[in-house]
């Protein structure tokens, strides 16, 4: 506890200049150097100071470990996935943010107040408390400095910037002794999860199953959850389905269990990724018609089951016209342009080959490639590679089949 700062606090609270507060305690100069915390004083002179502002030593100390506390289970709740805990918490924090200013508490609260705002989807006040950081960083300790690089990563992820926040991943792997222990699954689940959207299946599967391992360490157990889906996404991309579906079946049953509405919406939304991989697409269709009823309309996660709900209801063979113009109708933002590419592609898939195939070539795959859509380049690209194939227009075909089998710097 600084108290010099609390001092400080009050001193400004009450309007009162340092010569006025001195007066009859300590000389000006002494003051100066308590209120910088570059004095240690005698106890007796701390309560003269803080009592002729109407201030109690004992009180302020307990008020001190009082907010010590607070932070430390707002830190908690980060760490356990605890959103809704953790906003009641902030709310209360918030009604004490000038004086948390005034202790040696404010760079761990500045620090998660972050990490609440990137939980939270606000991008407004990530961005602010982003520089606002950045202005801090010079008094931060080596293990606030590596948490505050790794909530940046957190950070370009959330902008859609997947390449930054692995890059700043990668740069942090030397540094992960100087952080609390149970940090380690957090680190280990964003690199295995920025490595599955970079394609990087292998590394990404080693990473996975060192989350999913530290997180049992810690009893952590909706973090567990979380980083088993991520490895069964993992095995669902290399093909390993019988590990992926065994997988699948524990968490749709925990997810249930724990009443994790959320988390067990997006298994069922990932495993029927599996599903239409085992051609399997009338029991995937199933699931997706029922998530669809249970979502909110133009959210991001609704317009991704409607897409899939569209694949699989092409692939059964059914009339997917009334989906198609709905998910055009909601996909007309900029933000939404992935949607609004794929509404497209399912209606001309009604039409001829040769039209389909144009769209796929002019529109999908520069779209994708551009803007790091690893999976839907590929897929992409293997359609254009079989339709030129076919042509015999072995150039092109080989043009994409080459980005077909490109797996990010892996070998297969």
């Amino acid at each position: 506890m600084n108290v010099g700062s609390i001092v400080k606090y009050y001193r400004t609270k009450n309007s009162l200049t340092q010569s006025q507060l001195a007066d009859g305690i300590c000389s000006i100069s002494h003051l100066s150097k308590i209120e910088s915390n570059a004095y240690s004083p005698h106890e007796s002179t701390i309560k003269a100071l803080l009592m002729k502002m109407g201030v109690q030593l004992n009180k302020e100390v307990e008020k001190h470990k009082q907010l010590e506390r607070m932070i430390g289970k707002f830190i908690d709740c980060s760490l356990h996935y605890d959103l809704e805990t953790m906003r009641k918490i902030y709310q209360l924090l918030e009604l004490e943010n000038d004086y948390i200013q005034s202790t040696d508490l404010v760079n761990q609260y500045e620090l998660y107040k972050f990490r609440f705002y990137i939980y939270d989807n606000d991008l407004l006040k990530a961005g602010q408390q982003k520089k606002l950081l950045e202005r801090m960083k010079a008094s931060f300790l080596a293990p606030e400095h590596w948490v505050y690089q790794f909530f940046q990563s957190l950070y370009c992820s959330m902008m859609g910037d997947n390449t930054k926040s692995l890059e700043v991943l990668n740069g942090l792997d030397l540094g992960i002794q100087s952080i609390p222990q149970k940090f380690e699954g957090e680190f280990y689940y964003q690199k295995a999860r920025m490595l599955i959207l970079a394609d990087r299946y292998e590394f990404s599967g080693h990473f996975a199953e060192l989350a999913v391992r530290s997180f049992q360490l810690h009893h952590n157990y909706i973090r567990l959850l979380h980083a088993q889906m991520l490895l069964a996404i993992n095995y669902t991309r290399r093909n390993l389905l019988v590990q992926a579906e065994s997988l699948y079946e524990v968490l749709i049953r925990n997810t249930h269990l724990t009443k994790q509405t959320a988390l067990h919406n997006q298994t069922l939304y990932n495993y029927t990724e599996l599903l239409r991989m085992k051609n399997a697409h009338g029991e995937a269709l199933e699931i997706l018609q029922v998530l669809k009823e249970s979502m909110e309309e133009d959210t991001y996660f609704y317009k991704a089951v409607l897409t899939s709900l569209l694949e699989s209801m092409v692939e059964t063979g059914q009339n997917a016209s009334v989906l198609i113009d709905e998910l055009k109708a909601i996909s007309g933002k900029l933000e939404d342009k992935y949607f609004h590419i794929y509404a497209n592609y399912f209606e001309k898939r009604n039409f001829s080959q040769p039209d389909l195939m144009a769209y796929c070539e002019e529109i999908m795959f520069p779209f994708f490639r551009k803007h790091g859509y690893i999976k839907e380049t590929k897929r992409t690209a293997a359609e254009l590679a079989a339709h030129y194939s076919n042509q015999q227009q072995w150039k092109e075909a080989y043009f994409y089949q080459t980005y077909s089998d490109e797996n990010g710097g892996e070998s297969k």
